[in-house]
């Protein structure tokens, strides 16, 4: 069993990602109350509405601000980020660990969208009703994705309390839970956070489970694309060529060359 106790170095798509944040995150505290990053933050948040208006960038880039209100928001939302995201960056390379936070994040508020749109009018709390925005989603997912791969590691949470990676999938739902059982939900909404433990069970691992899902699933047309429950083996090619090869006409011996019964004038060539 191993503890996780360092502060390992992010790779270039997380340091970006941490530096996009803080950088909008500082800017917006400073410019909020201007028309230039009140411009900005609405820009970039989740609005109600916002998918009938064909503006779906905003499921994304909405994970990108934090409030401009509060300071701790912008500071746990980096540590979250950074937390567990080097391993995972490390593992799957800068191309995927971007796609899969932004994924996530989408998730997150397509799940908000949903059920702001099955909920009943009397909860009110899980209805859209201001501008949805923070990396909470992308949190949960890094988390869930870190546990699927390091079920024997051990972390700090809150660098204080060790939990073993087998026990952070049931910890990071749990926070979840309690974040729609107390008031004052987070900037990113009450649902939020469950999309992103969604993403992180669907698309974390080596392989992800939708991966696997997907390669069985073009297995399975392959299959029926030639007709028979598997496709043939390679002994079963080979002894089909070898059945072809003995039904067919003897070999024969088909002479050539100079005539030995005329033996050329010219010696030079013969060995």
């Amino acid at each position: 069993m191993q503890t996780t106790l360092a502060f390992p170095k992010p790779g270039p798509a997380l340091k970006g990602l941490l530096i996009v944040v803080a950088v909008l995150g500082i800017g917006l505290a400073l410019t909020i109350q201007t028309a230039v990053g009140s411009t900005v933050a609405m820009s970039l948040a989740y609005l109600p509405g916002a998918l009938q208006k064909f503006q779906i960038w905003r499921l994304v880039t909405s994970g990108l601000l934090t409030s401009p209100d509060s300071y701790g928001h912008l500071i746990f939302s980096l540590l979250g980020l950074y937390f567990l995201s080097t391993d995972l960056e490390q593992r799957w390379g800068g191309k995927r660990f971007l796609a899969f936070m932004a994924g996530s994040v989408a998730i997150g508020n397509l799940l908000a969208i949903a059920v702001d749109f099955v909920a009943p009018a009397s909860w009110a709390a899980f209805h859209i009703t201001r501008p949805l925005f923070g990396p909470e989603a992308a949190i949960a997912a890094t988390a869930i994705a870190w546990a699927s791969v390091n079920a024997d590691k051990q972390i700090l949470l809150f660098f204080v309390v060790p939990v073993r990676g087998q026990y952070l999938t049931w910890v990071t739902i749990g926070f979840c839970v309690l974040g729609v059982i107390y008031p004052g939900a987070p900037p990113a909404g009450q649902m939020a956070p469950f999309g992103g433990v969604v993403a992180g069970l669907l698309f974390g691992g080596s392989p992800s489970p939708a991966r696997l899902f997907f390669l069985r699933t073009k297995l399975w047309l392959l299959r029926r694309r030639l007709g028979s429950a598997a496709p043939p083996s390679v002994e079963s090619i080979v002894r089909g060529t070898a059945k072809k090869r003995g039904g067919g006409p003897p070999l024969r011996v088909v002479s050539g060359g100079l005539d030995e019964k005329k033996p050329p004038k010219d010696k030079r060539y013969l060995n």
